[in-house]
């Protein structure tokens, strides 16, 4: 193994040698198609971005005097395009496989940075409370003992109750309350830790029409929701191998970290309901067949990629390296009169490093990374929490969609 990626360091370190100098060579050829982009184009409108759509956004490059950019200019303030210019789209494009798998994608970068925000302050379990199980809890007793207390009643949100929370679930209620208020869960693919506690959207506000068809409403399948069971997962499991044990005081950013990093889990894994409703429709005869046989197990061997979810796993690891180093400088001899040239291709050959070396130490093992979260923490994450709990979802959503309850004591990922 030793061998191995000491061959691999070796052929990057040429390959960084030869990026680096490609680019210098070529400066002059980038200032100019630079040059050319700045002065002789204009951004045109980017519009009808959407987490579901199945291919990106285009960017509208077009020449500045050109009749279709002033006629997009024109359009972006209009509040009803023309049926030929709007970005349409049908549920079944919505709904194809590519595009979901687009989305989830997509949502690995935000997932990650997430997880490396958090990493960066201590476990601090006194913010957990009872989440934290006791053997996890080992900061100093004087610091719960001072820790204050927190309750429902304390939030405005119209919650009287004064039961205990932690302050992790404090701060998610109050949170999910703002967030509720501007419709943030009137969307298909958001998913509140407290449902029964979030306010109504303010009055100011329009309604927002989303398609009636993107899910099943059959037996409740669309209003599936995991998310107390990742709750407790993410505490249990992914705080304690992404943090140092102890107490850094930094409560407020801590749980402000935390409440990103779940927000952003909980959207991954219930998007499994539109995977199940997309292979439900591919397949319906077959998946009612094994519902009625209440066969989770054969329902969640037809549901898994083994080739796709590896292909999850090593992008999850390679993207955790990169994000989760400094990028590197590189200066290269200044040419006579290039300077801004020269400038060019050191940022170029200094990205093409960085992926490199983050290439190589993706592939180490876990005692080899010195950066800000170990790449392979991740990755475990990933394989022992997010594609699970995933799968989870869509076998549950099958079983309501063909009108039953799933058989108790299967879920893979319920823990």
């Amino acid at each position: 193994m030793a061998t191995k990626i000491l061959v691999q360091t070796g052929c990057s370190a040429v390959i960084m040698f030869q990026t680096a100098l490609f680019f210098y060579l070529n400066a002059c050829a980038a200032e100019a198609f630079m040059k050319s982009v700045t002065t002789g184009l204009t951004i045109g409108n980017m519009r009808g971005g959407s987490e579901n759509a199945p291919h990106s956004p285009s960017l509208g490059w077009r020449p500045s005097n050109s009749a279709i950019f002033v006629k997009e200019q024109q359009n972006q303030y209009d509040a009803t395009p023309s049926v030929s210019e709007s970005p349409n789209m049908k549920t079944v494009d919505v709904l194809s496989l590519d595009s979901i798998r687009s989305s989830l994608i997509r949502q690995e970068e935000t997932i990650i940075f997430a997880m490396i925000e958090r990493s960066q302050f201590c476990r601090n379990s006194v913010v957990y409370g009872s989440l934290c199980p006791s053997n996890l809890a080992k900061e100093d007793d004087a610091v719960h003992k001072n820790f204050g207390k927190f309750t429902a009643a304390s939030i405005s949100n119209g919650n009287d109750s004064d039961s205990p929370l932690s302050f992790l679930e404090f701060m998610l209620q109050g949170t999910e309350t703002l967030y509720a208020s501007v419709r943030r869960y009137t969307s298909p693919d958001e998913h509140p830790f407290f449902p029964h506690t979030i306010s109504g959207v303010v009055s100011a506000l329009p309604d927002l029409v989303y398609p009636t068809n993107l899910l099943s409403e059959i037996g409740g399948a669309a209003d599936i929701n995991f998310n107390d069971v990742l709750l407790r997962r993410y505490v249990r499991e992914a705080v304690p191998a992404l943090t140092v044990e102890g107490d850094d005081e930094q409560y407020g950013s801590t749980v402000v970290s935390d409440v990103s990093v779940l927000q952003a889990l909980s959207k991954r894994i219930h998007y499994g309901k539109f995977v199940a409703e997309s292979k439900y429709l591919a397949d319906p005869e077959g998946y009612q067949k094994l519902v009625d046989n209440g066969d989770a197990v054969s329902i969640m061997a037809k549901l898994t990629n083994e080739a796709v979810e590896r292909q999850v796993l090593n992008r999850a690891r390679l993207k955790a390296a990169t994000y989760g180093r400094d990028p590197l400088l590189v200066s290269l001899p200044p040419m006579e009169g290039k300077s801004k040239r020269t400038e060019l291709a050191g940022i170029v050959a200094g990205a093409a490093a960085s992926a490199a070396v983050a290439a190589v130490e993706s592939m180490g093992t876990n005692d080899e990374y010195d950066g800000k979260v170990n790449p392979s923490v991740i990755q475990r994450i990933y394989k022992e929490i997010i594609i699970p709990m995933t799968k989870d979802v869509e076998v549950a959503y099958l079983f309501k969609r063909c009108g039953k309850d799933p058989p108790e004591g299967w879920y893979g990922g319920m823990q």
